[in-house]
């Protein structure tokens, strides 16, 4: 009797060996990159209570994007939507022992309960990468090119993805002192400011309504958001000429608009946008100093840091073309069975070419015709096989066969290492 098909889970994904090396690639360049500038990895477990993100995180991850769990001790449990508040956790413990300013970074996976979309799902991948312990702007400035550098190093120009920053403390002092605003407002007037662009107008302006600010007010913060000179701290106007020394002014745009949803962010802010017609942020961070006295440290450490998920920068990859072909590895040979009689033979031979640094394939189906085991090692893509039949056991010889060319060619079976030279110089070419 047939069972039906059990579906996937909504807004999760399936990796099969090819998405699974477009994975890899991509955390591979990421953690290289994080590394040229001195970032160690780390990671932190995918569970934590409810209570390190209560308070700490936006109220739109915390109230309806965690995946809850119950724990046996009845305390709530998440599934991480984010690793910031981990972070902050784990230094906290430790704060005595490190050694500052740290330098970590931390490719893993991340859990969030929200409508499966273009570049969006329920469970993704993400890129970590913070400095603790400086409270300069120059951790902000290293942070930033980082950030640039990672679109540089994926092939991205200016005209795709553009940087865009801002100072959430200095457009905070200006507008408390410019519309009268007072500070308890900030909060959520911030939150509401951060989805601007996915609101029309009038829904924008009936939040500030509700908020308490009069028609001179809102009118005051449209024209500071589209401001033509945007810069309201003199330390964004030192970040973004640091910018520049480092050669990556290109990228980077100043946008009061921009101010993250995240409670914790205290300073400058960025997100990446791209520009085509995914038309999105790409990722975003900023500074955060006083998360670890949150999540119970006994001193302030200020940090700065950025996340990527993968699932939209890998959409924006894909719309420019410039993934081109990344295929799972596959091995390099097949060592095909003759027969039974023959087959410890050929295990033999499959762990020594393994020896010497070859990726090996060994059939399965002794006495399987040889013609159905070449098919196989085409069909998979294995360059190369090699043939063991009685003969080359009596003569101590193996024939090695390329699928490219059908070239074959007789060599002595204890010389692996001849084998493996013409695999690999057939790689080289």
């Amino acid at each position: 009797m047939a069972t039906d098909l059990i579906p996937r889970v909504k807004g999760v994904r399936d990796f099969y060996p090819e998405a699974w090396a477009l994975q890899k690639w991509l955390r591979e360049t990421c953690i290289r990159l994080g590394a040229g500038f001195g970032y160690q990895e780390y990671e932190g477990p995918v569970m934590e209570y409810l209570d390190l993100y209560l308070g700490k995180t936006s109220e739109e991850i915390v109230g309806r994007q965690t995946f809850r769990l119950s724990g046996r001790d009845e305390k709530p449990l998440v599934l991480r939507p984010e690793l910031t508040p981990t972070l902050a956790r784990m230094v906290a413990q430790q704060e005595d022992r490190l050694v500052f300013p740290l330098r970590w970074q931390s490719y893993g996976r991340f859990y969030r309960y929200e409508r499966p979309q273009r570049g969006r799902g329920r469970s993704f991948f993400q890129w970590n990468i913070d400095l603790l312990g400086s409270d300069t702007l120059h951790a902000d400035v290293e942070i930033i090119t980082i950030a640039c550098e990672l679109l540089r190093t994926l092939g991205l120009s200016p005209d795709q993805v553009t940087v865009r920053l801002n100072d959430r403390q200095g457009l905070e002092s200006h507008l408390i002192r410019t519309l009268g605003l007072p500070s308890d407002r900030i909060r959520p007037l911030f939150a509401i400011v951060d989805r601007i662009d996915r609101m029309p107008f009038e829904k924008f302006s009936g939040g500030l309504e509700e908020l308490g600010l009069d028609t001179a007010q809102i009118d005051g913060l449209v024209d500071v958001l589209e401001s033509k000179d945007p810069v309201f701290s003199p330390r964004l106007e030192r970040v973004c000429r640091l910018l520049e020394m480092n050669d990556v002014s290109e990228y980077v745009e100043p946008d009061p608009k921009i101010v993250r949803g995240f409670d914790y962010y205290t300073g400058v802010v960025f997100e990446a946008w791209a520009k085509g017609s995914l038309r999105r942020a790409l990722f975003g961070g900023g500074r955060y100093d006083n998360l670890t006295l949150q999540v119970g440290g006994r001193k302030p450490v200020p940090g700065v840091g950025f996340a990527v998920g993968d699932m939209a920068i890998t959409e924006l990859l894909t719309e420019s073309d410039l993934l081109g072909h990344l295929s799972a590895p596959i091995a390099e040979l097949l060592v095909t069975v003759f027969s039974e009689d023959t087959a410890e033979h050929a295990a033999a031979y499959a762990r020594l070419a393994r020896s010497h640094g070859l990726t090996v394939e060994l059939g399965l189906k002794p006495g399987q015709r040889l013609d159905r085991q070449l098919k196989y090692a085409h069909r998979k893509g294995i360059p190369f096989v090699t043939i063991i039949g009685p003969d080359e056991i009596r003569s101590k010889t193996v024939k090695l066969k390329s699928l490219a060319t059908g070239e074959q060619t007789e060599l002595p079976a204890d010389n692996v290492g001849k084998l493996a030279e013409r695999i690999r110089n057939t790689r080289k070419r």
